[in-house]
């Protein structure tokens, strides 16, 4: 069973899967972010800002991958997930692509997904994460609305260290 970690740009997530990862846990990371750092690197096309169709599909492509490589009876945590897509489609106004929107009927997660809600104090900027902190509210509001219309439990992660936020996570894994 794969679980999310998901919310806004810069509000802890990948800071929980590598900790997760550390632990022995099967981690999917964040994999818009990976495409366009490896694209970047290579001189690559596929990025949002020069083939939107070919990376949604490409991002798409690797979260499933990585959601079929899991057995049912594994527990795992992945940084996003198909629905992150729909949100980020929702905040720049694009209507969702037909294959996103095939994926997201196909491809299931755990029902319970844990949110990084906004965190001005750990927020940082980066080459890739451009966005304004307000700017990251906002495609968290997404993202969350995203997860909603899916039929995700959303559960809100603490304002705490990293390690208090995986003791809560594995905590409330044990509490359905």
């Amino acid at each position: 069973m794969v679980y999310v970690i998901t919310g806004g740009p810069g509000f802890g997530k990948t800071v929980l899967i590598e900790k997760l990862q550390q632990m022995g846990y099967q981690t999917g990371a964040e994999t818009a972010r990976q495409i366009i750092m490896q694209q970047i690197a290579s001189g690559g096309e596929i990025l949002p800002w020069k083939n939107k169709v070919k990376f949604e599909i490409q991002v798409m492509e690797e979260r499933i991958s990585f959601l079929n490589s899991i057995a049912i009876e594994d527990i795992a945590f992945s940084d996003r997930g198909l629905p992150d897509q729909s949100g980020f489609s929702m905040y720049k106004n694009n209507g969702i692509s037909k294959q996103l929107a095939s994926a997201l009927m196909l491809n299931h997660y755990a029902k319970k997904v844990f949110l990084t809600p906004p965190w001005f104090q750990i927020y940082k900027n980066d080459p890739i994460r451009t966005e304004t902190f307000e700017e990251a509210e906002r495609i968290h509001y997404y993202i969350v609305q995203a997860y909603l219309e899916n039929g995700y439990d959303l559960v809100d992660l603490p304002l705490t260290t990293p390690e208090k936020r995986i003791e809560f996570i594995l905590k409330s894994l044990k509490n359905p």
